[in-house]
């Protein structure tokens, strides 16, 4: 049998492409060596946001957290299944190889419990993910070190019934999966560092955004030790002991556990992709706009493409991929990518940042609203944080909108909506918003722009 489609992993990207390939009547068939869902479903973005919800949103008793996580994880899992036998998509479980992309109809060879399978296929998808970037040091194998892609499943971090369960935690990073893990388990009672490479936090943030996380980070008392450079890390009586120098001082960090989390890097080995003659770089698969590699027919979406390593830019990054394959046209716009940091309070953005618009020399003007000027935020007594828009000054159009507040995430898909549409802020600003909501602070900042354009 001759597929349709092939694709390689089943985490939002590939399934969601498989569930579209079926829509459009494509033969297709997912090949998955682990567990369906991915990181994102399996140890990423659903089990913190699981913690997240009964740590800071205070949704769920902490002593259930862990079971309510393995529930909910367990659920969507079966849920992705379903959706895979409803959409006739046969999913394959074991490890995929790419055997020959060179020719019309490509080779996939599939290692499985019951031997090698040999999928032949007119177009194949790569969707193989991401991983923590490893680090090499003396020491870095010992236990009790973890990635930031695996942190979440270790127990001893998360359930607090745990009878050898970590007190201290050391975190190696400053983006988005070392941020949003430190606030959590700060909040759990846990004593947390942050040990960052440089003196930045959130570095793709907008400059407002990560002034406000680093007076946020000090408020919680989470101490942070900036250029921080590991030398070794030695065990001993159950807990560990970080060696390293921080701008040629030396400095020792005691924890139970410490946590891998400097950055995600593309999966590109393991899976014949060296030897395929597809294109790419240490920096992911290289692909043009529609998602398509060097070799014809061959498709890519997801972390492997490195970029922006976000599962809702994957599973759009499919759509772009299959509606090609269909002989359509659907184009990401770059600077209308949402994304979302699950601290405490949350921070959305969307756009450009003001940097970035500066360096493309854009004559713009900003305005913003703090949220303590927001009934329902006064009223939810979450009222910290503030909505920045970014608008051209001549057309008015919007740039960019970022947000530090409550349900800053939720908030953020009508700024998305605005500035991915080219919207003008008098368009948005001109259309009836509902009180009492926080949404009235997005609106107000765009009132504040018409003041002065």
């Amino acid at each position: 049998m001759v597929y349709d489609l092939v694709i390689l992993g089943g985490g939002p990207g590939g399934y969601r492409a498989a569930e579209l390939a079926s829509r459009e009547g494509f033969k297709t068939a997912m090949v998955e060596k682990d567990r369906l869902g991915g990181t994102c479903l399996n140890r990423g973005c659903i089990p913190t946001k699981s913690y997240y919800s009964d740590v800071v949103g205070k949704l769920g008793p902490l002593d259930a957290m862990w079971e309510k996580k393995e529930k909910v994880v367990d659920k969507l899992r079966k849920g992705v299944s379903t959706l895979m036998n409803r959409s006739s998509v046969e999913v394959i479980e074991g490890e995929g190889r790419i055997t020959d992309v060179s020719q019309e109809v490509k080779r996939i060879s599939v290692t499985t419990e019951k031997g090698e399978v040999i999928l032949e296929s007119k177009r194949l998808l790569i969707a193989v993910g991401a991983m923590s970037r490893p680090l090499s040091f003396p020491g870095s194998d010992l236990e009790g070190i973890v990635g930031g892609d695996w942190a979440v499943t270790d127990r001893a971090l998360w359930d607090p019934s745990f009878e050898d369960g970590a007190k201290s935690v050391a975190v190696v990073g400053a983006g988005v999966i070392a941020v949003e893990l430190a606030g959590i388990l700060k909040e759990m009672g846990k004593e947390v560092t942050l040990l960052k490479h440089s003196d930045q936090i959130l570095r793709r943030s907008d400059g407002e955004i990560k002034k406000k996380v680093k007076q946020l980070v000090k408020k919680r008392k989470i101490p942070t030790v900036d250029f921080f450079r590991i030398g070794k890390v030695v065990r001993e009586d159950g807990r560990l002991t970080v060696c390293g120098e921080t701008q040629g001082e030396s400095i020792e960090v005691g924890c139970d556990r410490l946590i891998l989390a400097a950055s995600m890097v593309p999966i590109l080995k393991g899976y014949g992709l060296e030897e395929s003659g597809i294109a790419f770089t240490d920096k992911g698969i290289e692909v043009d706009e529609f998602m398509e590699t060097s070799v014809p027919g061959v498709y890519a979406v997801g972390d492997c493409t490195g970029g922006a390593m976000l599962a809702h830019l994957a599973e759009y990054q499919a759509l772009s991929a299959v509606e090609r394959m269909a002989g359509r046209e659907y184009r990401i716009n770059p600077d209308a990518i949402p994304s979302c940091i699950f601290f405490d309070p949350e921070i959305a953005s969307v756009g450009l940042t003001e940097e970035e618009a500066t360096e493309r020399g854009l004559d713009f003007v900003v305005g913003r609203v703090f949220f303590v000027a927001n009934g329902m935020a006064l009223a939810m007594d979450r009222s910290d944080g503030f909505v920045k828009v970014l608008a051209d000054r001549k057309s008015g159009r919007m740039l960019g909108v970022h947000i530090i507040g409550p349900e800053a995430a939720t908030l953020i898909s009508e700024a998305a909506l605005a500035v991915d549409r080219g919207l003008t802020v008098k368009e948005v600003a001109y259309t009836v918003h509902p009180h009492p909501t926080l949404s009235e602070c997005f609106k107000d900042a765009l009132f504040r722009i018409l003041e002065e354009i």
